[in-house]
């Protein structure tokens, strides 16, 4: 079986879109030139289910169907280029990366050689994941989503064509939309899966698919061919990443796909743009395109600890079409021309070798935790930076899981952390997010000297307040979240609290919106704007908490949030080592204040309603001009926003004198 068996013609057109798919990503990529070219592999599905669709269907009309053969097809498309890139990538990463993020890189160079670095990615895309730059190979999640739908897929079809053939369409056109409907329903649940994972993709490939099964006659026209191509474009203008995506929005580019291959056929105009020589020159090259430019990329932007400049976009898009090059003649090309229906076992035998490889050198990443040896003393002792925590508080936090309908019981029955002195009745309590957990330490240590015991509820994205819900959380940590926040407020009333330490990412609560989520470097120009209305929203869920406390006769205490960085300190400190390049390891004074002024604005307005005090640790942290993010080589976050357990110690004469006001004011037995 062949891409052209069975009298089908070539399409150059097709290459054509390939090249508008693949470029698209590739700008979106390398200087976020169109903010939606991320749809371009959107694009790229709906071209693979055609192909692939149209392919089979050929050689089964005509009894030639060999699910052998179609194996040894694809197998030879994909293997070879992509084993090239994992080791290639792996080789680059092993003189760049840092040790976690070359442990990370193992297991996706794992997934991607095994056909499941979707799954990979879906499951690493959690609250502490590393950002994306630090993932030379997480461009290959969509190939994952491929791969997986061509186990499945071609059986399937090659059954109800022989049981049922007059169904194949309707069975085909019934699952795509019961995944759309499935991806809809999960999107707000749990992005990562809504994302990454083949069932809520499956549609996009098997709208292909009904384009090669049924082409509509009707939209068999230039019109319908430039409908798609400015649907499409849209698509790459007008779509925005996030956790929307794909939802409906994936509409735009997939349907404008089928359009276009419905539509842009013969000599049409659509047909004849997208034949051009160079379109099509780009198009078969885009696989190999697509698996070169995102490891130079990241890699660079790894190194050099910021993004691409304009001159450097350039030239890396130039660098990388001339690897996809040499990759298309040299070794895709060769795979494909050659004959193997009589050595399968050749090729089966070196797919599993170069598997087995790829495969044995990311284990060796993961095995060795990212072959820290490799680093000089003074690198190690700044990168260790990232662990910086109080281990003795490893499952304080609060995070969706399996035992999270547990960890809401416990917290009503008071088994939860505890901060403070050990002997003696709760008298206050820590409740907040993660960076009140990354606090946890400082409270721990004034409570001690107070002579107080303490407790502390803490959950990831889940603010000090009732009725809240974090904009940048999913469904499911929403739901977790209101029902961590009425326990806990139930915990208060039956422990008698009498002081509430309130510990939050307020400027997230007032503009819905994370600072530096670029995550490994800070880049001004990437701040996200606030989101509407979400200032209003956390005014109402703090007055509403402080409300409850009152009624309770608990005295609060808000402390405002710590001057984020933006950007992962210890990745940056220790990279610059590394590269033996400086860095600025500060933010400036006036971003910091800019991006808490509302949130100061909400706490203040209700600290004077209600009584309550407010601490601001920012003075540690800042002077007149800048806010340090290290103390000489000591990074004083562990990330880019959570403070190190030493910092956080540091900070308890921040919190003493209320706590030795509290005691102070008559012992617990009194109340």
């Amino acid at each position: 079986m062949t891409a052209r068996s069975a009298g089908m013609s070539y399409r150059p057109e097709i290459d054509g879109l390939r090249a508008v798919a693949v470029l698209a990503v590739v700008l979106y990529h390398a200087c976020g030139l169109l903010p939606g070219g991320f749809a371009g592999v959107d694009v790229f599905f709906v071209i693979s289910g055609y192909v692939i669709t149209r392919a089979l269907a050929a050689d089964l009309a005509n009894g030639r169907f060999s699910l052998a053969e179609f194996y040894v097809r694809r197998v030879r498309r994909i293997a070879p280029a992509l084993f090239v890139t994992i080791a290639a990538t792996a080789a680059a990463s092993a003189l760049i990366l840092l040790p976690s993020d070359l442990g990370r890189m193992g297991e996706s160079a794992i997934g991607a050689a095994l056909a499941f670095s979707n799954v990979v990615f879906a499951n690493r895309s959690g609250y502490f994941d590393v950002a994306a730059q630090a993932k030379p190979l997480l461009h290959t999640w969509s190939l994952g989503v491929e791969e997986q739908f061509y186990l499945i897929y071609p059986l399937l079809l090659a059954i109800v064509w022989k049981k049922a053939r007059g169904a194949t369409v309707g069975l085909i056109a019934s699952l795509a939309v019961a995944s759309l409907i499935a991806s809809l329903w999960m999107l707000p649940k749990d992005h990562a899966s809504a994302f990454f994972l083949t069932p809520f993709r499956f549609w996009e490939l098997a709208l292909g698919g009904l384009v090669a099964l049924r082409p509509v006659p009707r939209l068999q026209n230039q019109a319908a061919a430039w409908l798609g191509l400015a649907l499409i474009a849209a698509a790459f203008l007008v779509l925005e990443a996030g956790p929307k995506f794909p939802g409906m929005g994936a509409l735009l580019p997939t349907l404008g796909a089928a359009l276009v291959i419905n539509g842009a056929g013969g000599q049409s105009a659509a047909a004849r743009l997208l034949s051009a020589r160079p379109a099509v020159f780009v198009g078969k090259i885009s696989y190999s395109l697509y698996l070169a430019h995102w490891p130079l990329i990241v890699l660079t932007e790894y190194r050099q600890g910021s993004s691409l400049s304009w001159v450097q976009a350039a030239l890396i898009i130039a660098i990388s079409i001339l690897i996809a090059w040499i990759s298309w003649c040299t070794i895709e090309q060769p795979f494909r021309r050659a004959s193997w229906e009589r050595r399968r076992h050749v090729l089966f035998g070196a797919a599993a070798a170069g598997a087995v490889a790829c495969c044995a050198v990311g284990a060796a990443f993961v095995g060795t935790n990212g072959l820290p040896q490799r680093l000089p003393a003074r690198v190690k002792e700044v990168y260790a930076a990232i662990d910086d925590q109080d281990k003795g508080r490893a499952d304080c936090l609060i995070q969706r899981g399996a035992t999270e309908d547990l960890r809401v019981e416990q917290v009503r029955s008071g088994q939860v952390c505890k901060v403070g002195a050990e002997a003696g009745p709760p008298r206050f309590i820590v409740w907040g997010d993660s960076h009140a957990e990354a606090m946890a330490p400082a409270f721990d240590v004034a409570g001690r000297r107070a002579g107080l015991a303490g407790l502390s509820v803490t959950g990831a994205s889940c603010a000090p307040l009732l009725g809240y819900d974090t904009p940048s959380a999913g469904d499911i940590t929403r739901a977790l979240c209101r029902e961590v926040a009425k326990a806990t407020i139930e915990l208060i009333g039956s422990k008698r609290i009498e002081l509430a330490f309130l510990v939050g990412r307020w400027p997230r609560c007032a503009l819905g919106t994370q600072f530096g989520d670029e995550g490994m470097f800070f880049d001004p120009a990437r701040i996200a704007p606030p989101i509407p209305g979400e200032d209003a929203k956390c005014a109402a869920a703090l007055d509403a908490t402080l409300a409850e406390l009152k009624r309770l006769g608990v005295k609060p205490v808000i402390v405002l949030g710590v001057p984020e960085p933006g950007y992962y300190v210890p990745y940056a400190a220790a990279k610059a080592l590394l590269a033996g390049r400086p860095l600025d390891l500060s933010t400036p004074r006036a971003l910091v204040d800019s991006r808490h002024a509302r949130a100061k604005e909400i706490v203040l307005a209700a600290a004077a309603k209600y009584g309550a005090a407010v601490i601001d640790p920012k003075p540690y942290f800042c002077d007149a001009d800048r806010c340090r993010t290290q103390d000489g080589d000591r990074p004083l976050f562990r990330d880019e926003d959570h403070i190190t357990a030493t910092v956080a110690r540091a900070l308890s004469p921040l919190f003493e004198p209320t706590l030795r006001a509290l005691g102070a004011s008559g012992t617990a037995a009194a109340r």
